[in-house]
């Protein structure tokens, strides 16, 4: 999921920027300020997620989660359509066919297959604007500062697993889901209330992974990738390898207990970019 969203999300920047071209960063370093305003849009959305949650107003979260699914959709698809389409009618069919079906799965059949489909799509779509938009150097302190961040919500302040809960409830498509055993269903998976709960009680050996797991990583490969298109291929992999050996350090000795994924992953993609950067760019 990783690997694909992150090759989806270069691919998207660099189309993008193509037909686009003042769509892009005007320096590896311009989006220094978005850092700030996405930290404070992340404590406010997570506040009002919980808030309603516990009021058992989720579902209005849901129809909102619903229709950044469906617009982030159609930005990739209609990026996508450019090279499926042979005509507008086509399309115009891809572009607007392909966000109502996911809307309608995730309405009519909501399971943890459907809303990894969305989340793959989602993370794709949302790490390629942000690529394209903040510049290298500014990934690198976005992914830096909500590594801190989300180590802070998962161990300190723990709302982050109050927040993943939250979603579990209330049907939220926000998190990744891998089951273990075959034929499990996400009605059937509940989400631990505390970060001692041991790995035998939280059902089916079930991975749980937030969407921002995968975005974040997939904002430093595209950006890196974009920052070094002349020599795109390590600028490309290190990153991805980094980000790819952070999850599996997450997977194989934090999995008996809910764990910040963003400080292993992020830092992973961060120091493969740094590798690329001292490699091809600095040397």
């Amino acid at each position: 999921m990783l690997s694909a969203s992150s090759l989806l999300a270069t691919f998207l920047s660099l189309t993008l920027i193509s037909i686009s071209p003042g769509v892009q960063a005007k320096s590896p370093t311009s989006g220094f300020s978005y850092v700030i305003y996405y930290l404070l849009a992340a404590l406010v959305f997570t506040a009002i997620v919980i808030f309603l949650g516990r009021r058992k107003l989720g579902n209005i979260i849901r129809w909102i989660f619903l229709a950044v699914i469906a617009y982030v959709m159609f930005y990739v698809w209609s990026i996508l359509g450019l090279y499926i389409a042979y005509n507008y009618p086509e399309y115009y069919a891809i572009s607007f066919g392909a966000p109502i079906i996911m809307v309608v799965l995730l309405i009519f059949r909501y399971d943890w297959y459907v809303v990894d489909v969305a989340g793959f799509f989602l993370s794709a779509g949302v790490a390629s604007i942000w690529a394209t938009i903040i510049g290298v150097w500014a990934s690198v302190v976005f992914l830096a500062v909500f590594a801190v961040y989300d180590y802070i919500a998962v161990y300190r302040t723990r709302h982050m697993i109050s927040l993943a809960g939250t979603a579990m409830e209330s049907r939220l498509p926000m998190l990744f889901v891998f089951p273990s055993q075959r034929g499990t269903k996400l009605d059937q998976i509940t989400f631990p209330s505390s970060q001692d709960a041991p790995a035998e009680k939280r059902g089916s050996g079930t991975f749980i992974l937030g969407f921002g797991d995968i975005v974040f990583p997939c904002i430093m490969v595209a950006s890196s990738a974009l920052y070094g298109r002349s020599n795109i291929v390590p600028f490309l992999l290190l990153p991805l390898v980094g980000a790819i050996a952070g999850i599996m350090v997450l997977l194989f000795t934090k999995i008996s207990r809910p764990a910040p994924g963003l400080p292993f992953i992020n830092t992973g993609a961060i120091a493969g970019f740094i590798a690329a950067f001292l490699a091809f760019k600095l040397f």
